[in-house]
């Protein structure tokens, strides 16, 4: 398999594939929870909870494979404007600052991570490890790192897919 085949894998399919097994955990655990409210009169206490630790963990996830596939906004109004040479210094200049700024939110969330394994603290309801919503930051602002220097070196100077290239 190519680096870029290995890298759609881990940046773009991947993330797809959990991110529809999160929406399917949270459709499931959504209707248990009505179930139990409205035929038992017994909702899920922990519900609330892990559903909001899904979402974290799905965005988080998604970011990389919006990240690999360049389908962030963009102001690109004026892009046609510039000469070739001034739009591979911008996006060097834009692939850099996604990079910097990825890895600073990752490392400030490995430092919450460790701050609550320190503590010890868990989720009111649920009692989840509050490292675990956390750690979905530090892997996902990672991945929009790796995958965004992953496109680059893959060189995908052609406009991003669209319709049935998704």
């Amino acid at each position: 398999m190519t680096f870029a085949g290995v890298a759609r894998l881990i940046f773009r399919d991947i993330p797809r594939i959990v991110i529809g097994v999160v929406l399917l955990l949270a459709v499931g655990i959504t209707f248990a929870n009505i179930v139990g409210r409205y035929m038992f009169l017994a909702p899920l206490p922990w519900a609330e909870e892990v559903l909001s630790f899904l979402i974290i963990w799905g965005v988080c996830l998604g970011a990389s494979a919006v990240t690999f596939d360049r389908r962030h906004l963009a102001m690109d109004v004026l892009s046609d404007a510039f000469s070739p040479g001034v739009r591979r210094f911008i996006d060097l200049l834009t692939l850099a600052a996604v990079v910097g700024f990825s890895v600073f939110a990752a490392w400030q969330a490995w430092k919450i991570v460790r701050i609550m394994a320190g503590n010890g603290q868990v989720s009111i309801t649920a009692e989840i490890p509050m490292t675990v919503p956390y750690f979905g930051f530090v892997v996902g602002f990672s991945m929009i790192a790796a995958a965004a220097i992953a496109s680059a070196m893959i060189g995908r100077n052609e406009p991003p897919p669209t319709g049935a290239d998704r």
